[in-house]
Protein backbone atom coordinates (compact mmCIF):
# COMPACT_ATOMS: atom_id res chain seq x y z
CA UNK A 1 0.00 0.00 0.00
CA UNK A 2 2.78 2.35 0.87
CA UNK A 3 4.45 1.56 -2.42
CA UNK A 4 1.31 2.51 -4.32
CA UNK A 5 1.18 5.95 -2.67
CA UNK A 6 4.79 6.55 -3.57
CA UNK A 7 4.12 5.66 -7.20
CA UNK A 8 1.17 8.05 -7.40
CA UNK A 9 3.31 10.80 -5.86
CA UNK A 10 6.01 10.30 -8.45
CA UNK A 11 3.47 10.40 -11.27
CA UNK A 12 1.91 13.54 -9.82
CA UNK A 13 5.27 15.28 -9.59
CA UNK A 14 6.40 14.26 -13.08
CA UNK A 15 3.30 15.20 -15.02
CA UNK A 16 3.48 19.02 -14.49
CA UNK A 17 7.20 19.06 -15.29
CA UNK A 18 6.68 17.23 -18.59
CA UNK A 19 3.77 19.49 -19.56
CA UNK A 20 5.81 22.61 -18.81
CA UNK A 21 8.73 21.35 -20.89
CA UNK A 22 6.38 20.54 -23.72
CA UNK A 23 4.86 24.02 -23.61
CA UNK A 24 8.32 25.58 -23.79
CA UNK A 25 9.22 23.39 -26.73
CA UNK A 26 5.98 24.38 -28.50
CA UNK A 27 6.76 28.07 -27.95
CA UNK A 28 10.25 27.66 -29.33
CA UNK A 29 8.94 25.79 -32.33
CA UNK A 30 6.31 28.44 -32.97
CA UNK A 31 8.90 31.19 -32.66
CA UNK A 32 11.16 29.35 -35.10
CA UNK A 33 8.27 28.98 -37.55
CA UNK A 34 7.45 32.69 -37.22
CA UNK A 35 11.08 33.62 -37.87
CA UNK A 36 11.18 31.41 -40.93
CA UNK A 37 7.96 32.96 -42.23
CA UNK A 38 9.33 36.47 -41.71
CA UNK A 39 12.54 35.58 -43.54
CA UNK A 40 10.52 34.03 -46.35
CA UNK A 41 8.43 37.19 -46.65
CA UNK A 42 11.58 39.34 -46.70
CA UNK A 43 13.08 37.10 -49.35
CA UNK A 44 9.92 37.31 -51.47
CA UNK A 45 9.90 41.12 -51.15
CA UNK A 46 13.55 41.26 -52.28
CA UNK A 47 12.75 39.02 -55.24
CA UNK A 48 9.78 41.21 -56.24
CA UNK A 49 11.85 44.39 -55.93
CA UNK A 50 14.70 42.88 -57.97
CA UNK A 51 12.24 41.69 -60.62
CA UNK A 52 10.67 45.15 -60.78
CA UNK A 53 14.10 46.79 -61.18
CA UNK A 54 14.99 44.37 -63.99
CA UNK A 55 11.70 45.10 -65.76
CA UNK A 56 12.26 48.87 -65.45
CA UNK A 57 15.81 48.56 -66.80
CA UNK A 58 14.59 46.50 -69.74
CA UNK A 59 11.90 49.09 -70.50
CA UNK A 60 14.39 51.98 -70.24
CA UNK A 61 16.89 50.18 -72.48
CA UNK A 62 14.15 49.44 -74.99
CA UNK A 63 13.03 53.07 -74.96
CA UNK A 64 16.59 54.31 -75.49
CA UNK A 65 17.05 51.90 -78.39
CA UNK A 66 13.80 53.10 -79.91
CA UNK A 67 14.73 56.77 -79.54
CA UNK A 68 18.22 56.15 -80.86
CA UNK A 69 16.87 54.29 -83.89
CA UNK A 70 14.31 57.00 -84.52
CA UNK A 71 16.96 59.72 -84.16
CA UNK A 72 19.31 57.90 -86.54
CA UNK A 73 16.55 57.54 -89.14
CA UNK A 74 15.67 61.23 -88.95
CA UNK A 75 19.33 62.23 -89.03
CA UNK A 76 19.94 60.02 -92.08
CA UNK A 77 16.91 61.60 -93.73
CA UNK A 78 18.35 65.07 -93.15
CA UNK A 79 21.76 64.07 -94.48
CA UNK A 80 20.23 62.43 -97.57
CA UNK A 81 18.24 65.59 -98.18
CA UNK A 82 21.36 67.73 -97.97
CA UNK A 83 23.32 65.38 -100.23
CA UNK A 84 20.44 65.30 -102.69
CA UNK A 85 20.39 69.08 -102.81
CA UNK A 86 24.11 69.18 -103.53
CA UNK A 87 23.88 66.55 -106.29
CA UNK A 88 20.87 68.24 -107.85
CA UNK A 89 22.66 71.58 -107.76
CA UNK A 90 25.70 70.17 -109.57
CA UNK A 91 23.70 68.30 -112.22
CA UNK A 92 21.41 71.20 -112.93
CA UNK A 93 24.21 73.74 -113.10
CA UNK A 94 25.93 71.70 -115.83
CA UNK A 95 22.81 71.85 -118.02
CA UNK A 96 21.97 75.49 -117.37
CA UNK A 97 25.21 77.15 -118.44
CA UNK A 98 23.75 77.98 -121.83
CA UNK A 99 21.09 80.12 -120.13
CA UNK A 100 23.71 82.56 -118.86
CA UNK A 101 24.42 85.48 -121.13
CA UNK A 102 27.88 85.82 -119.60
CA UNK A 103 31.35 85.07 -120.93
CA UNK A 104 32.19 81.45 -119.91
CA UNK A 105 35.60 82.60 -118.73
CA UNK A 106 33.95 85.01 -116.29
CA UNK A 107 31.59 82.29 -115.12
CA UNK A 108 34.49 79.89 -114.51
CA UNK A 109 36.43 82.55 -112.62
CA UNK A 110 33.51 83.44 -110.37
CA UNK A 111 32.75 79.78 -109.68
CA UNK A 112 36.36 79.27 -108.67
CA UNK A 113 36.15 82.31 -106.41
CA UNK A 114 32.97 80.90 -104.82
CA UNK A 115 34.74 77.60 -104.21
CA UNK A 116 37.59 79.41 -102.48
CA UNK A 117 35.09 81.52 -100.54
CA UNK A 118 33.40 78.38 -99.22
CA UNK A 119 36.73 76.74 -98.37
CA UNK A 120 37.89 79.77 -96.37
CA UNK A 121 34.44 80.09 -94.72
CA UNK A 122 33.99 83.68 -95.74
CA UNK A 123 30.26 83.21 -95.19
CA UNK A 124 30.83 83.41 -91.43
CA UNK A 125 31.21 87.18 -91.73
CA UNK A 126 27.98 88.60 -90.35
CA UNK A 127 27.67 91.70 -92.53
CA UNK A 128 28.33 90.23 -95.96
CA UNK A 129 26.11 91.60 -98.75
CA UNK A 130 25.73 90.89 -102.45
CA UNK A 131 27.16 94.30 -103.33
CA UNK A 132 30.23 93.93 -101.09
CA UNK A 133 30.83 90.36 -102.20
CA UNK A 134 30.61 91.27 -105.87
CA UNK A 135 33.04 94.12 -105.29
CA UNK A 136 35.44 91.72 -103.55
CA UNK A 137 35.25 89.33 -106.53
CA UNK A 138 35.78 92.25 -108.92
CA UNK A 139 32.53 91.65 -110.75
CA UNK A 140 29.06 93.18 -110.71
CA UNK A 141 26.03 92.16 -108.65
CA UNK A 142 24.06 91.10 -111.75
CA UNK A 143 26.65 88.58 -112.88
CA UNK A 144 27.25 87.24 -109.37
CA UNK A 145 23.55 86.88 -108.61
CA UNK A 146 22.87 85.20 -111.95
CA UNK A 147 25.71 82.69 -111.55
CA UNK A 148 24.64 81.79 -108.01
CA UNK A 149 21.02 81.40 -109.11
CA UNK A 150 22.01 79.14 -111.99
CA UNK A 151 24.78 77.05 -110.44
CA UNK A 152 23.67 76.99 -106.80
CA UNK A 153 19.94 77.01 -107.57
CA UNK A 154 19.23 79.61 -104.92
CA UNK A 155 19.35 83.30 -104.20
CA UNK A 156 22.45 84.93 -102.79
CA UNK A 157 20.88 85.20 -99.33
CA UNK A 158 19.82 81.54 -99.28
CA UNK A 159 23.23 80.54 -100.58
CA UNK A 160 24.96 82.28 -97.67
CA UNK A 161 22.45 81.01 -95.10
CA UNK A 162 22.71 77.41 -96.33
CA UNK A 163 26.49 77.51 -96.04
CA UNK A 164 26.17 78.82 -92.49
CA UNK A 165 23.66 76.13 -91.53
CA UNK A 166 25.82 73.39 -93.05
CA UNK A 167 28.73 74.72 -91.01
CA UNK A 168 26.57 74.68 -87.86
CA UNK A 169 25.42 71.09 -88.50
CA UNK A 170 29.02 69.93 -88.85
CA UNK A 171 29.93 71.72 -85.62
CA UNK A 172 26.97 70.19 -83.77
CA UNK A 173 28.00 66.74 -84.93
CA UNK A 174 31.71 67.11 -84.25
CA UNK A 175 32.21 69.64 -81.45
CA UNK A 176 31.09 68.92 -77.89
CA UNK A 177 31.75 72.54 -76.94
CA UNK A 178 29.53 73.91 -79.71
CA UNK A 179 26.64 71.76 -78.44
CA UNK A 180 26.83 73.63 -75.13
CA UNK A 181 26.33 77.00 -76.81
CA UNK A 182 23.05 78.85 -76.55
CA UNK A 183 21.13 79.29 -79.81
CA UNK A 184 22.17 82.95 -79.76
CA UNK A 185 25.86 82.01 -79.46
CA UNK A 186 25.52 79.46 -82.28
CA UNK A 187 23.88 82.10 -84.47
CA UNK A 188 26.65 84.60 -83.78
CA UNK A 189 29.44 82.15 -84.61
CA UNK A 190 27.70 81.11 -87.84
CA UNK A 191 27.37 84.74 -88.95
CA UNK A 192 23.66 85.31 -88.32
CA UNK A 193 22.46 88.64 -86.99
CA UNK A 194 20.04 87.05 -84.51
CA UNK A 195 19.02 83.76 -82.92
CA UNK A 196 15.64 84.00 -84.61
CA UNK A 197 17.06 84.25 -88.13
CA UNK A 198 19.41 81.35 -87.37
CA UNK A 199 16.55 79.17 -86.06
CA UNK A 200 14.38 79.87 -89.10
CA UNK A 201 17.20 79.15 -91.55
CA UNK A 202 18.13 75.97 -89.66
CA UNK A 203 14.59 74.61 -89.76
CA UNK A 204 14.15 75.61 -93.38
CA UNK A 205 17.20 73.63 -94.47
CA UNK A 206 16.95 70.59 -92.17
CA UNK A 207 13.23 70.39 -91.39
CA UNK A 208 14.19 70.26 -87.70
CA UNK A 209 14.44 72.83 -84.94
CA UNK A 210 17.84 73.34 -83.34
CA UNK A 211 16.65 71.81 -80.04
CA UNK A 212 15.19 68.77 -81.83
CA UNK A 213 18.44 68.20 -83.74
CA UNK A 214 20.44 68.49 -80.51
CA UNK A 215 18.15 66.00 -78.77
CA UNK A 216 18.66 63.49 -81.56
CA UNK A 217 22.42 63.89 -81.24
CA UNK A 218 22.22 63.39 -77.45
CA UNK A 219 19.95 60.35 -77.71
CA UNK A 220 22.22 58.70 -80.26
CA UNK A 221 25.16 59.02 -77.87
CA UNK A 222 23.34 57.38 -74.94
CA UNK A 223 23.09 53.97 -76.55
Amino acid sequence: MKTTYILFAIIYLCIPTNMYATAIQIDKTQQLVNNLLEKQQEFEIHVYVLAAIIVVLILVFGLLCFLNKKGEIRLQKIMRLLESQQVTSKETSDTNDHQLDIDPAIVATILQELKQFEKERGFLLSKITLHEFAKELQTNTKYLSKIINTHKLKSFRNYINDLRIQYSIEKLKGSSNFKKYTVKAMAKEAGFASANSFSKAFQKKTGETVSSFLKQQTDSKLV
